[in-house]
């Protein structure tokens, strides 16, 4: 199979969209097609479904290790969702971002905009960052899966339904979209959005050092190198006193 440019800054994948999607589980599919693909293990108060393990599906806390969490400011972004709290954790992102790796990540909507509102000010996170709006077809689809999983949602009422479709709307704030088939047609779209975003001409660092050469033949193509991100903002975000901060 072919692997896309390895000179490429790495790719933060943020899987969107709402519950009952498969967001999760497409995560695992893509990371353990592709083992250079690093996942983030999120963190929530829920109990374990059957068949989730702690450390591989999320990090499952109790309220009170929740709340001191979120004490220590240790959360990039969190929310609350039909009565259980979700959150991803500074310190299991930015490491992996600062090294230049490939990393997916599931999270519900409001936290697709935290991701958005934390990039915006730095060119170099924000051009790494692609959101996928993941979606069933139809509301019914979403029923069927809460009840496959054993969700207690499977008859949310009038204000549950009008819920849904507003978080269906949202797919157009979001850079793909991808109506769910089978899981091996959900697999090979996403892959094929990796391979289409690794190979963007803006993200190729080879590219830059051919433009180099073209400015030193007294080319005329303009050219700008992808920018790196902002060390400093990425210590900001981790939590981690830095010359900007100081």
């Amino acid at each position: 199979m072919t692997r896309p440019p390895k000179e490429v800054p790495g790719l933060l994948l943020l899987i969107t969209g709402p519950a009952g999607a498969g967001k999760t589980a497409l995560c695992h599919r893509l990371a353990a097609a592709h083992p250079e693909i690093e996942r983030i293990v999120t963190c929530t108060t829920r109990a374990p479904r059957p068949g989730e393990h702690e450390g591989v599906d999320y990090h499952f806390l109790s309220d009170t290790e929740f709340d001191r969490a979120l004490a220590n400011d240790e959360f990039l972004e969190w929310t609350q969702e039909h009565g259980a709290r979700y959150g991803t954790r500074k310190n299991s992102l930015c490491p992996k971002v600062a090294r230049d790796s490939d990393v997916i990540i599931n999270v519900d909507l409001r936290g697709a905009r935290v991701y958005r509102q934390a990039f915006e000010s730095d060119a170099g996170m924000r051009s790494r960052l692609v959101r996928v709006f993941l979606t069933p077809p139809d509301v019914e689809t979403i029923h069927q899966q809460l009840h496959a999983r054993g969700d207690n949602r499977t008859d949310p009422g009038e204000l549950g339904l009008k819920a849904m479709r507003r978080e269906l709307e949202q797919w157009t704030q979001q850079d793909y979209c991808v109506v769910t088939g089978t899981p091996a047609e959900d697999l090979e779209r996403l892959e094929s959005i990796w391979r289409a975003e690794k190979c963007r001409v803006a993200r190729l660092r080879h590219v830059a050092t051919l433009a180099a050469a073209w400015m030193r033949a007294e080319s005329t193509i303009p050219f700008e190198p992808p920018p790196a991100p902002d060390p400093a903002l990425l210590a900001e975000i981790a939590g981690i006193p830095s010359a900007r901060s100081a």
